[in-house]
């Protein structure tokens, strides 16, 4: 269906991250969707990429699909200096990884830029814009399976009755913090983590803790501070909003005015069989408030 054109970045701490970019004939609108995926997801293998990909080009929108320090379970850096892969991220470096998309795309000519990220690349995507480089140059934000990883840690460690934190504790004074914790699936049950991104995700007031506390049922402070268009989108099965996933729809839009939110019927955090009808909602969203307003 299309050429896949392969495209890397380095960060500013020298981690390189691969992606891929597609542009359209007419460039005039000089406007970029850049889409990050969320934990162990990567720039292309997600079944709605060609459905996203298509629609923008037929708005006059390139789309760059981009991985981040999470788009692995767990890896070091060709020279080995950086542990990375969701196992050993640490939270706030996500801005580090999306400072460095965006001027890729601004220095290929783009001056205007949509953020779309799926799963916990929602939260990252909250998260940088309280703290981007580039923030004034974002004009619409989507976010695709939202989530909260926080409360989905402490409600699957509620569940088994035990949390990683002595474990961890113990780890680092004794010089393993970059090692795996003994439980292969200690985050959410799902996938391993270290004892230092245990701590980093845990500590009281982490950065991913703020991100988007949907546990919280209100006060989203960061949420609330976003001051562009917004749209979220979410299935109704295998969903982390903690909250009843109706609930966490409607606590979007009362956090923030700019928000429209909706829930896809039948459909799983993926959105497995549903891409037409995400990308339609995706579209009109963006012509409705983004395009037409530029």
């Amino acid at each position: 269906m299309f050429n896949y054109p392969i495209v890397k970045v380095k960060t500013s701490d020298g981690l390189e991250l691969g992606g891929m970019l597609f542009e359209p004939e007419d460039k005039s609108k000089k406007i970029i969707k850049i889409h990050i995926p969320g934990d162990n997801g990567s720039f292309w293998w997600s079944d709605y990429y060609p459905y996203l990909i298509k629609s923008s080009l037929e708005q006059n929108i390139a789309f760059l699909s981009g991985n981040n320090r999470g788009s692995a379970v767990f890896a070091n850096s060709n020279d080995d200096s950086i542990s990375f892969g969701v196992a050993a991220e640490l939270f706030s470096d996500c801005v580090k990884d999306i400072d460095s998309w965006i001027k890729f795309a601004l220095e290929k000519g783009y001056q205007k830029i949509i953020l779309e990220g799926h799963s916990r690349g929602t939260e990252k995507l909250v998260y940088y814009l309280n703290h981007g480089q580039y923030i004034g140059k974002v004009v619409g934000v989507i976010l695709m399976g939202f989530s909260d990883a926080i409360g989905t840690q402490l409600k699957y460690e509620q569940k088994i009755g035990h949390n990683f934190i002595d474990e961890a504790r113990k780890m680092v004074v004794e010089g393993k913090g970059d090692h795996l914790l003994s439980d292969l699936r200690a985050f959410a049950g799902e996938l391993p983590m270290t004892a230092n991104t245990y701590l980093d995700n845990m500590a009281p007031d982490s950065a991913n803790s703020k991100a988007i506390p949907l546990r919280q049922g209100k006060d989203l402070k960061y949420f609330q501070n976003i001051k562009v268009p917004i749209l979220g989108m979410i299935g109704d099965q295998f969903e982390y909003t903690i909250i009843p996933i109706a609930e966490a729809v409607e606590l979007l839009k009362k956090e923030n005015t700019r928000c429209e939110a909706y829930q896809i019927k039948g459909v799983d955090h993926c959105f497995t069989g549903k891409e037409k009808e995400l990308t339609k909602i995706i579209s009109n969203f963006t012509q409705k408030r983004i395009l037409s307003k530029l």
